[in-house]
């Protein structure tokens, strides 16, 4: 099936793929504005005290009396452009089919370490807050795409809140090889930008007892190389911890709708496998 065949990194272990790109793409817009009308909306929720602290909620229109899932989605944009609007319909909806309640979340933009921060914040707040919307505490995942994933990752290290799972598309987990490049030294302001970047990266945070991680990346990704994903997969692996990565080969840096809809099936796959779905 040309366009859809994957390659996965599972728990043992397998081949790199290892692809350095140089240029830059923007990841495809689906839809974004449009949302089926079973998907109810609450808007502009204040999650912090930074004007850029705002999120949407959404959650199915049919009721239950369990709690339900629940995810917290960034959006891309290389931590200087982008918007939540993105991710409504391409990404947030699918979680909402699925049952979920989902936060899709602002944050600051320019450099790093603020969206770092706000980040760690929308989680903790979600963490908490969540339950007032009908969230499972206990059945809590974080998501994102390119920066967006970097955000969900480095929020889900190193916030302290327990949650269940991390799902990262094509997040660039390690900053420090990626200095060359003119658009992320713009977000590392600051005289040791070197040290910065060790800072601000989710593989520097590696350790046992983090939550599963599933990756998703595109083979022909040259804004954000594989190998990142596939260095950051092995990591977690050595100390211990779950992980695993899906490769879809041919895909660039934003994967085409039907590389997402493959990508996606093997997402679902995994939050059943550790029961955030199906419960």
């Amino acid at each position: 099936m040309a366009g859809k065949r994957l390659v996965a990194i599972g728990l043992a272990g397998a081949g790199l793929v290892c692809i350095a790109g140089l240029a830059i793409a923007r990841p495809e817009r689906v839809g974004s504005l449009l949302l089926p009308l079973w998907v109810r909306t609450i808007s502009d929720v204040r999650y912090g005290p930074k004007p850029e602290n705002r999120l949407d909620l959404m959650l199915p229109r049919w009721s239950t009396k369990r709690q339900r899932p629940a995810v917290l989605v960034f959006h891309g944009g290389g931590w200087q452009t982008g918007d939540r609007n993105e991710t409504r319909y391409r990404i947030c909806r699918r979680y909402v089919k699925m049952g979920f309640l989902v936060a899709n979340a602002e944050y600051r933009q320019g450099a790093v370490a603020p969206a770092v921060e706000d980040a760690v914040t929308a989680l903790r707040w979600f963490s908490s807050a969540g339950q007032n919307y009908g969230a499972d505490p206990h059945r809590m995942v974080v998501t994102g795409a390119s920066a967006g994933a970097h955000l969900a990752l480095l929020a889900a290290f190193q916030s302290g809140v327990p949650i269940a799972a991390v799902v990262n598309f094509y997040g660039p987990s390690n900053l420090e090889p990626l200095l060359s490049r003119r658009a992320i030294r713009e977000v590392l302001p600051g005289e040791n930008p070197g040290a910065l970047a060790r800072q601000l990266s989710p593989q520097t945070y590696v350790r046992r007892g983090l939550p599963p991680v599933f990756s998703v990346h595109g083979t022909a990704d040259e804004v954000v190389p594989p190998e990142q994903t596939a260095a950051l997969t092995h990591a977690i692996q050595a100390a211990g911890g779950e992980a695993s990565a899906l490769f879809s080969e041919g895909g660039k840096h934003g994967l085409s709708v039907q590389q997402e809809d493959v990508a996606f099936d093997a997402v679902f796959a995994f939050l059943r496998r550790h029961g955030i779905l199906g419960r």
